[in-house]
């Protein structure tokens, strides 16, 4: 200990011990993104400002990006089984039957059901007047999610909260708004 200031010396046994334990050892990491994969805080290409709202590599929200097809796919037959929106589906006027289904976010192979027919997965309405229900937000919080969705022919716009239980999804919620 000799040149060492008493201050210092008090640090000499624990950094003694540390050493002895094996020293510092690197963090351990979790499984997951590999080591040359982009962090999702970190500023993406070209923000300036760097507050660190990267936009992740999938086109679904961060919400969506962890939540399985098949709960998406659950989620999305109960919004086209709630008999709010049936009032306004009139799937026996022409060109309405089977339901079409539109939305950037919806899982690729999405295989839905509605009145006994397979509901078609189209690009999107092109006018007002195409009956296809589009949907324009799937959003998944843990055991949450919110649905929303439009219906133009109709003039309709839904919003539709629902809940994961022992059994499955749950539609706990449901409200239309004519537009």
């Amino acid at each position: 200990m000799l040149g060492m200031r008493p201050r210092d010396a008090a640090w000499l046994p624990l950094i003694l011990w540390s050493l002895a334990c094996g020293g510092a050892t690197a963090p351990s990491v979790a499984p997951g993104p590999t080591a040359n994969a982009p962090d999702a805080t970190a500023a993406a290409p070209g923000d300036a400002e760097g507050d660190g709202k990267a936009e992740t590599p999938s086109d679904k929200p961060a919400s969506a990006a962890a939540v399985s097809d098949a709960d998406v796919t659950a989620i999305l037959q109960l919004v086209v089984d709630d008999p709010e929106l049936d009032q306004y589906l009139h799937l026996g006027e022409p060109g309405r039957f089977p339901l079409q289904i539109s939305g950037e976010r919806l899982p690729s192979g999405l295989k839905l059901v509605k009145a006994t027919e397979p509901v078609k997965v189209v690009d999107g309405p092109k006018s007002k007047k195409d009956a296809v229900l589009a949907i324009t937000e799937i959003d998944v919080q843990g055991d949450k999610a919110t649905v929303r969705y439009r219906y133009d022919i109709e003039g309709i716009r839904g919003n539709v909260t629902l809940a994961k239980l022992g059994h499955g999804w749950e539609l706990k919620n449901s409200r239309l708004v004519e537009h």
